[in-house]
């Protein structure tokens, strides 16, 4: 199974590959609110359609932050399967 990790930064989500180190992916004076891993499941929603649902986890080791996994998991389900996030 293939790794990718998620930082925060100003309320959006960014997923990269597990090659990448978190801090490259903040920008000068910009602060991270979470980092870490990220796994995507599906699971079927109250009408039986598959839905693809974030789950994150872990934590940044780069930038010295925890994950927040309930907070971060919505936030990335939402961008990924939203077009209009």
């Amino acid at each position: 199974m293939f790794k990718t990790k998620y930082v925060i930064v100003d309320g959006s989500a960014i997923v990269f590959s597990a090659a990448i180190q978190h801090k490259s992916m903040v920008g000068y004076g910009q602060k991270a609110d979470g980092a870490g891993f990220v796994r995507f499941i599906t699971t079927k929603n109250q009408w039986g359609e598959t839905e693809v649902v974030a789950e994150c986890y872990g934590k940044s080791i780069s930038l010295g932050i925890p994950s927040r996994p309930e907070l971060d998991s919505q936030l990335v389900t939402q961008q990924i399967t939203n077009p209009e996030f």
